[in-house]
Protein backbone atom coordinates (compact mmCIF):
# COMPACT_ATOMS: atom_id res chain seq x y z
CA UNK A 1 0.00 0.00 0.00
CA UNK A 2 1.31 3.43 -0.93
CA UNK A 3 1.11 6.00 1.86
CA UNK A 4 0.07 9.58 1.17
CA UNK A 5 3.13 11.76 0.97
CA UNK A 6 3.23 14.73 3.29
CA UNK A 7 5.91 17.40 3.25
CA UNK A 8 8.57 16.86 5.90
CA UNK A 9 8.64 19.37 8.71
CA UNK A 10 12.06 20.48 9.89
CA UNK A 11 10.91 20.67 13.52
CA UNK A 12 10.69 17.35 15.39
CA UNK A 13 8.10 18.84 17.75
CA UNK A 14 5.84 19.90 14.87
CA UNK A 15 6.32 16.52 13.19
CA UNK A 16 5.40 14.62 16.36
CA UNK A 17 2.38 16.86 16.96
CA UNK A 18 1.15 16.31 13.41
CA UNK A 19 1.60 12.54 13.75
CA UNK A 20 -0.09 12.56 17.17
CA UNK A 21 -3.13 14.45 15.87
CA UNK A 22 -3.45 12.16 12.85
CA UNK A 23 -3.13 8.97 14.88
CA UNK A 24 -5.48 10.26 17.59
CA UNK A 25 -8.15 10.99 14.96
CA UNK A 26 -7.83 7.47 13.56
CA UNK A 27 -8.19 5.92 17.04
CA UNK A 28 -11.00 8.21 18.20
CA UNK A 29 -13.04 7.40 15.09
CA UNK A 30 -12.50 3.68 15.71
CA UNK A 31 -13.15 3.86 19.44
CA UNK A 32 -15.96 6.41 19.42
CA UNK A 33 -14.30 7.56 22.65
CA UNK A 34 -11.49 9.90 23.63
CA UNK A 35 -7.94 8.57 23.43
CA UNK A 36 -6.93 9.97 26.85
CA UNK A 37 -9.86 8.27 28.57
CA UNK A 38 -9.29 4.98 26.75
CA UNK A 39 -5.58 5.13 27.60
CA UNK A 40 -6.35 5.51 31.31
CA UNK A 41 -8.86 2.64 31.21
CA UNK A 42 -6.29 0.50 29.39
CA UNK A 43 -3.48 1.31 31.83
CA UNK A 44 -5.66 0.82 34.91
CA UNK A 45 -7.00 -2.39 33.40
CA UNK A 46 -3.46 -3.77 33.56
CA UNK A 47 -2.99 -2.90 37.24
CA UNK A 48 -4.13 -0.36 39.85
CA UNK A 49 -1.78 2.60 40.14
CA UNK A 50 -1.30 5.69 42.26
CA UNK A 51 -1.74 9.00 40.50
CA UNK A 52 1.99 9.80 40.53
CA UNK A 53 2.73 6.50 38.74
CA UNK A 54 0.13 7.26 36.08
CA UNK A 55 1.53 10.76 35.55
CA UNK A 56 5.07 9.37 35.25
CA UNK A 57 4.12 6.51 32.94
CA UNK A 58 2.06 8.63 30.53
CA UNK A 59 3.93 11.92 30.99
CA UNK A 60 0.72 13.75 31.78
CA UNK A 61 0.71 16.93 33.82
CA UNK A 62 -1.11 16.53 37.12
CA UNK A 63 -3.88 19.02 36.31
CA UNK A 64 -4.86 17.25 33.09
CA UNK A 65 -4.60 13.86 34.75
CA UNK A 66 -6.72 14.95 37.72
CA UNK A 67 -9.41 16.29 35.36
CA UNK A 68 -9.46 13.10 33.26
CA UNK A 69 -9.52 10.83 36.32
CA UNK A 70 -12.37 12.88 37.81
CA UNK A 71 -14.38 12.51 34.61
CA UNK A 72 -13.91 8.74 34.56
CA UNK A 73 -14.77 8.57 38.27
CA UNK A 74 -18.01 10.56 37.69
CA UNK A 75 -18.91 8.09 34.95
CA UNK A 76 -18.44 5.27 37.46
CA UNK A 77 -15.62 3.68 35.44
CA UNK A 78 -12.81 4.04 38.00
CA UNK A 79 -12.48 4.41 41.76
CA UNK A 80 -9.80 5.60 44.12
CA UNK A 81 -8.73 4.04 47.39
CA UNK A 82 -6.22 5.32 49.89
CA UNK A 83 -2.65 4.33 49.09
CA UNK A 84 0.21 3.50 51.45
CA UNK A 85 0.69 7.21 52.08
CA UNK A 86 -2.47 9.06 53.18
CA UNK A 87 -1.88 11.58 50.41
CA UNK A 88 -1.82 8.87 47.72
CA UNK A 89 -4.84 7.68 45.83
CA UNK A 90 -4.65 4.25 44.20
CA UNK A 91 -6.86 4.15 41.10
CA UNK A 92 -8.49 1.02 39.70
CA UNK A 93 -11.30 0.05 37.36
CA UNK A 94 -14.81 -0.54 38.63
CA UNK A 95 -16.92 -3.37 37.25
CA UNK A 96 -18.45 -0.81 34.87
CA UNK A 97 -14.93 0.28 33.85
CA UNK A 98 -13.95 -3.31 33.13
CA UNK A 99 -17.05 -3.72 30.97
CA UNK A 100 -16.34 -0.47 29.12
CA UNK A 101 -12.75 -1.53 28.49
CA UNK A 102 -13.94 -4.93 27.23
CA UNK A 103 -16.35 -3.09 24.91
CA UNK A 104 -13.64 -0.73 23.61
CA UNK A 105 -10.77 -3.22 23.35
CA UNK A 106 -11.89 -4.87 20.05
CA UNK A 107 -12.28 -1.41 18.49
CA UNK A 108 -8.82 -0.44 19.74
CA UNK A 109 -7.35 -3.69 18.37
CA UNK A 110 -8.90 -2.95 14.96
CA UNK A 111 -7.40 0.56 14.98
CA UNK A 112 -4.03 -0.91 15.98
CA UNK A 113 -4.21 -3.47 13.18
CA UNK A 114 -5.32 -0.87 10.62
CA UNK A 115 -2.33 1.35 11.37
CA UNK A 116 0.04 -1.64 11.63
CA UNK A 117 -1.02 -2.75 8.13
CA UNK A 118 -0.55 0.75 6.75
CA UNK A 119 2.93 1.06 8.26
CA UNK A 120 4.07 -2.55 7.95
CA UNK A 121 5.01 -4.71 10.92
CA UNK A 122 8.72 -3.89 10.82
CA UNK A 123 8.15 -0.11 10.74
CA UNK A 124 5.49 -0.50 13.47
CA UNK A 125 7.93 -2.26 15.82
CA UNK A 126 10.69 0.26 15.13
CA UNK A 127 8.28 3.14 15.70
CA UNK A 128 7.14 1.80 19.10
CA UNK A 129 10.78 1.55 20.20
CA UNK A 130 11.80 4.91 18.76
CA UNK A 131 8.84 6.80 20.25
CA UNK A 132 9.68 5.40 23.68
CA UNK A 133 13.28 6.55 23.20
CA UNK A 134 12.17 10.01 22.06
CA UNK A 135 9.89 10.41 25.09
CA UNK A 136 12.67 9.35 27.45
CA UNK A 137 15.20 11.68 25.82
CA UNK A 138 12.83 14.66 25.96
CA UNK A 139 12.27 14.06 29.68
CA UNK A 140 15.95 14.20 30.61
CA UNK A 141 15.61 17.48 32.50
CA UNK A 142 19.12 17.42 33.97
CA UNK A 143 20.63 17.54 30.51
CA UNK A 144 18.50 20.58 29.71
CA UNK A 145 20.19 22.56 32.49
CA UNK A 146 17.28 22.33 34.91
CA UNK A 147 18.73 22.86 38.37
CA UNK A 148 15.97 21.17 40.30
CA UNK A 149 15.74 17.52 39.40
CA UNK A 150 13.23 15.59 41.44
CA UNK A 151 13.96 11.89 41.78
CA UNK A 152 11.03 9.53 41.27
CA UNK A 153 8.98 8.86 44.35
CA UNK A 154 7.50 5.75 42.80
CA UNK A 155 8.79 3.24 40.31
CA UNK A 156 6.88 3.36 37.04
CA UNK A 157 5.20 0.06 36.16
CA UNK A 158 6.03 -2.02 33.12
CA UNK A 159 3.08 -2.33 30.73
Amino acid sequence: MELDVLPQLACICASLNRASRSVSRLYERALDASVPQFTLLYVLGRQPLVQAQIAELLTIDRTTLTRTLASLERQGLIRAKAGKDKRERRWSLTTAGEKELAHLRPRWERAQERLRKRLGTERWEVLITELTTVAAAARMRALDGVDRFRPRKTTPPRL
